[in-house]
């Protein structure tokens, strides 16, 4: 069996492995990071394409929890991790979210004013900035049916670079791990194993010794000091159990469940050049978010609802087209076991009465919206159900969705392994020492004890760049 060894090893490269990674780094540690994906450059395929589904997506986006209502989720298999195909939307936590984390895991440090310097220092390496040019027609349709309706809404910043070409347009890149942080763990040293698979970690008296992996068909060994797992809220997990690390681990998965529906207009609204539309309406935050998504051909297809006929003639109307959805915080809470024979996870969560009703709730002020700002039809996202040509009509199926028959969906995954103190319920202490062990971490979603109630990339980096500190002395 081939051997290697690293001072720190950093169990994968999305956004809390490659701030870990880079912090260590440049801290002067050997720092040696394993990747369960390939190493793919950011425009190795046109953003949302099927191509780059096939390339950096977990199963191609193919991945479910099961429960009465399945609900689909998309995990990145790359390096650069979930950062290299989300929207890559950038917020802060509400500052009442982070104290009710504070006080229901007992986090030691983790008052905002504590965080702040974190999030500054993000937005501040990161490049998180907004669209110079106007957030397009999409969002401009939201923020205008909103304002119909008093609703407030605002234009979320991205981990974006813009540059101004000499015919005056911005052309914008996203600021993914692959583009940020990963090189600068290289450039301090770093080493990256691409396309390795962790199998388990090796343990002995409350110190990881090691890891064994599989690459290019072969196990191999990797002796480490320090291991640092940021492999996802659902992978983490997967490799703690695996290597025989149970308590409070995988027991306590969360989600933003989403429900995405599409409506057409009689002007065109659907303009690729601007991407992925960034206005929300945050009117009902935290408990509810309203907004619109990237809306190419493939992805109006996916979600255009399961109704009979038509679909081909409506996509192509496509610029008249455009999707949108709502997102809420889940209460339900689910498990992550792992299948060795089969190599992927059971990931089982229920879709609570509640999140039904919070869902169905924020359905109909959607349709409110989009009716409002002058939707000609509105999508079902019951299976088998006609479109909706009203408000109204799209309200009595809101107050009544049925489980099993819906297409849910989510991009959020978290609290799979939490920290805090209170180690009857949590997996780690206050900055992801997991409990029992002197030299393994884990520092990625899975850490956050409930829902963050935005999207979360930003609260990761923070809270990894936080913990990477007080790892490494600083």
């Amino acid at each position: 069996m081939n051997r290697t060894s690293a001072d720190l090893v950093v169990v994968g490269s999305g956004p809390g492995g490659a701030m870990t990674a880079a912090l260590a780094a440049e801290a002067g540690r050997d720092v040696l990071i394993v990747e369960e994906g390939s190493n793919y450059t950011i425009d190795s395929a046109p953003s949302f394409s099927l191509a780059e589904m096939d390339q950096k997506y977990r199963n191609g986006g193919l991945n479910v929890t099961f429960g009465q209502t399945n609900i689909t989720y998309l995990e990145g298999r790359c390096v650069g991790g979930g950062s290299e195909i989300n929207a890559g939307l950038y917020h802060r936590p509400l500052a009442t979210t982070l104290e009710q984390w504070r006080e229901f895991t007992r986090i030691a440090d983790f008052a905002p004013a504590q965080l702040w310097p974190h999030f500054e220092a993000v937005e501040r390496e990161c490049q998180v900035a907004s669209f110079p040019g106007g957030n397009g027609p999409a969002s401009a349709l939201l923020r205008m049916g909103a304002g119909k309706l008093g609703w407030s809404t605002r234009e979320i910043a991205r981990f974006w670079r813009y540059d101004q070409g000499a015919d005056g347009a911005f052309a914008g890149r996203r600021q993914s791990m692959s583009e940020t942080l990963v090189p600068r763990a290289l450039r301090a040293g770093a080493r990256l194993l691409a396309d390795t698979r962790v199998l388990r970690l090796d343990h002995r008296g409350g110190r990881v010794t090691g890891l064994v992996v599989l690459r290019g068909g072969r196990r191999e060994q990797i002796e480490a000091k320090r291991v640092v797992v940021c492999a996802g809220a659902v992978q983490t997990p997967r490799i703690l159990r695996r290597s025989g690390l149970t308590h409070n681990v995988g027991d306590s998965l969360r989600l933003h469940p989403m429900i995405r529906v599409t409506a057409t207009f009689r002007e065109e609204i659907n303009d690729p050049a601007f991407g992925v539309p960034t206005e929300q309406v945050d009117q009902f935050k935290p408990d509810l978010t309203l907004g619109c998504s990237y809306s190419s051909i493939p992805h109006l297809a996916l979600w255009m609802g399961a109704e009979q006929g038509g679909k081909r003639d409506r996509l192509r109307d496509y610029r008249r087209t455009g999707i949108f959805y709502v997102a809420a915080v889940g209460t339900g809470v689910g498990t992550i076991r792992d299948l060795p024979v089969l190599g992927e996870p059971l990931v089982r969560l229920p879709l609570t009465g509640d999140d039904l009703a919070r869902i169905g709730e924020g359905l109909s002020k959607l349709g409110q919206l989009l009716f409002a700002a002058g939707a000609v039809e509105v999508s079902n996202p019951v299976a088998g159900e006609a479109a909706f040509r009203d408000a109204a009509a799209l309200e009595a199926t809101a107050r009544k969705l049925p489980q099993g028959r819906m297409a849910v969906s989510t991009i959020h995954l978290f609290s799979s392994c939490p920290m805090g103190d209170d180690d009857r319920v949590t997996a780690t202490d206050s900055f992801g020492r997991v409990h029992g062990f002197s030299n393994l971490y884990v520092n990625d979603a899975s850490l956050f004890p409930m829902s963050p109630a935005v999207n979360p990339q930003g609260t990761v980096l923070a809270i990894a760049r936080r913990n990477a500190l007080r790892m490494l002395g600083g």
